[in-house]
């Protein structure tokens, strides 16, 4: 499997993007390696795909560009890229507004970012 989008011109500069769903729900994620966690959503989205309900013990804090740390709610599900479907952890919190995938969730996976053609590939990593 091989993946590839083009950059989102949404945002100036561009920014590499992937197009995942999350329960049956399509979402388009910006790649973030900032981000340690696996993925990132607004609260209104986490709330409303019934997550609250599912949250999972695990603890997750997200940095923000001023030094304060915020507490994420987590929970665990299904998500498909392309043809495959596995489980990853969704975190959110009623400060988010944005939609990420952080180095955690990109662990699994060789990502290339071509700067020049703004495009993104991704396959999963071997081995």
């Amino acid at each position: 499997m091989e993946l590839k989008w083009r950059y989102s011109r949404r945002r100036d500069p561009p920014v590499p993007v992937m197009e995942l769903t999350l329960e049956r729900f399509p979402v388009e994620v910006a790649v973030d390696t900032g981000f340690d966690g696996e993925v990132l959503i607004p609260f209104p989205l986490f709330r409303s795909l019934g997550f609250l309900s599912a949250l999972s013990q695990d603890e997750y804090s997200l940095l923000l560009p001023d030094s304060r740390r915020l507490s994420l709610y987590s929970a665990r599900c299904r998500v498909k890229l392309g043809d495959e479907s596995f489980e990853t952890a969704v975190h959110s919190s009623p400060e988010v507004e944005k939609k990420l995938v952080g180095r955690a969730f990109l662990r699994a996976f060789v990502a290339s970012l071509d700067g020049g053609a703004e495009e993104l590939a991704i396959r999963r990593a071997t081995g």
